[in-house]
């Protein structure tokens, strides 16, 4: 189970079971050999648990094409051989004190992130518009590689239509339906998602990430990003980095 809005939940063994916060039940059962083991003399249940931790307005976004909550039941870890195998592996290095398995359980949780995914895609219920719709569909998924590889291109539908092999008005038409908004828009998103996210991790200046995701001027850049996140691109990038980092910048300047 995968709850992506990272939302309170219970887990009960019958509806009417009464709920202990997962708290006090860590702190009343310390754990054996990096386990902890709880409850009466129910049958035998092994639960593992894990966060995913996505950055930026991109992986915002991408979360928000997800279903709240994935349930993979019997019939779907059948179709997902690796499941089983990567929760062995999960739960084996998370109890392990051996050198190194808190990065092996890191790589292993992403691993499991893939084998989710991939059921979504296989689950042709799932028919919500977003990106994850837009990858079930072979050529909707290429125009979106094509953008995701060169934003800063300048695509017209046209173009994009031409190179999946569609019609303007069909790819225009499917991309809509699918995804959910006019391909230049998703672009136009896209982009402005990259310089929030360069803003917050890079050095560069505003006028070359500008140039460096497709802006033609810097204040048709400024202009985009405050309609978007109603500030400015340098009060966005303080904002971002805090007192400690702009108090560097002072200090670097001064100097």
């Amino acid at each position: 189970m995968v709850l992506f809005g990272g939302q309170a939940h219970q887990l009960l063994s019958a509806r009417a079971a009464p709920a202990t916060p997962l708290e006090q039940l860590l702190s009343r059962h310390p754990p054996v050999a990096g386990v902890h083991h709880v409850g009466g003399r129910g049958a035998l249940s092994r639960l593992v648990c894990g966060k995913f931790a996505v950055e930026g307005e991109q992986g915002i976004r991408m979360l928000r094409g997800l279903p709240s909550l994935v349930y993979l039941g019997r019939d779907k870890r059948a179709s997902l051989p690796a499941l089983r195998t990567l929760l062995d592996a999960l739960a084996h290095e998370a109890a392990s004190s051996a050198p190194g398995a808190a990065t092996a359980a890191a790589r292993i949780t992403e691993a499991l992130f893939v084998q989710v995914l991939r059921s979504l895609l296989l689950d042709a219920g799932q028919d919500a518009p977003g990106w994850l719709a837009g990858l079930r569909e072979p050529r909707l998924a290429e125009a979106l590689h094509l953008l995701h590889m060169d934003p800063a291109r300048a695509w017209s539908v046209e173009e994009l239509a031409s190179r999946v092999g569609m019609s303007r008005t069909r790819f225009a038409l499917l991309f809509q339906e699918r995804i959910g908004q006019p391909p230049v828009a998703y672009l136009a998103q896209l982009r402005l998602e990259l310089v929030a996210q360069r803003l917050r991790n890079g050095e560069e200046s505003i006028a070359e990430i500008a140039h460096a995701v497709g802006f033609e001027s810097q204040s048709g850049l400024s202009r985009a990003f405050r309609r978007r996140f109603g500030q400015t691109p340098s009060d966005f990038r303080r904002a971002a980095r805090g007192p400690l980092d702009e108090a560097r910048e002072v200090m670097a300047e001064k100097a």
